[in-house]
């Protein structure tokens, strides 16, 4: 998928609400995917993690970014540690960014230079825009009709 593709879905994603990673992996592979490819982003690639600090990421990214799904961190550690996003050592204590499926990887690789927590803010700010103004409408036309 390219780059723009990528975020165009992104963008998508990030006005939804409570979007499950179970749903998604059930009913649409690609944006379960492409979720756990910007959670990854949050991720450096090439250093190791205590489960603290990673925890704190992904507090962080389900704030900003993230904020369409309906997990918490942990839950969000654990789907990425299954899926491979992230390998952990056997004591659960450090962690370092995994080798996931092919589908994940050309997403990390997709969204590599984009600033997520700007994309889905500025979407966020556009769809509730656009909802003020259907409101506005809609409030002036019954305003019309009494």
């Amino acid at each position: 998928m390219t780059s723009n593709a990528a975020v165009d879905r992104f963008v998508v994603l990030a006005v939804r609400h409570n979007l499950s990673l179970g749903a998604l992996r059930s009913s649409n592979a690609q944006d379960f995917a492409l979720m756990l490819a910007a959670a990854a982003r949050a991720i450096a690639p090439d250093r190791g993690y205590t489960e603290r600090e990673i925890n704190d990421i992904l507090r962080d990214w389900l704030a900003n970014a993230g904020s369409m799904l309906a997990v918490d961190h942990v839950e969000l550690r654990r789907w990425l540690v299954d899926t491979r996003v992230l390998d952990r050592d056997g004591f659960g204590r450090a962690y370092r960014r995994g080798s996931p499926d092919p589908d994940v990887r050309a997403f990390i690789a997709a969204l590599a230079d984009v600033d997520l927590g700007s994309v889905a803010q500025s979407a966020r700010e556009r769809d509730a825009a656009a909802r003020d103004e259907r409101k506005r409408r809609w409030s002036a036309r019954e305003a019309g009709h009494g």
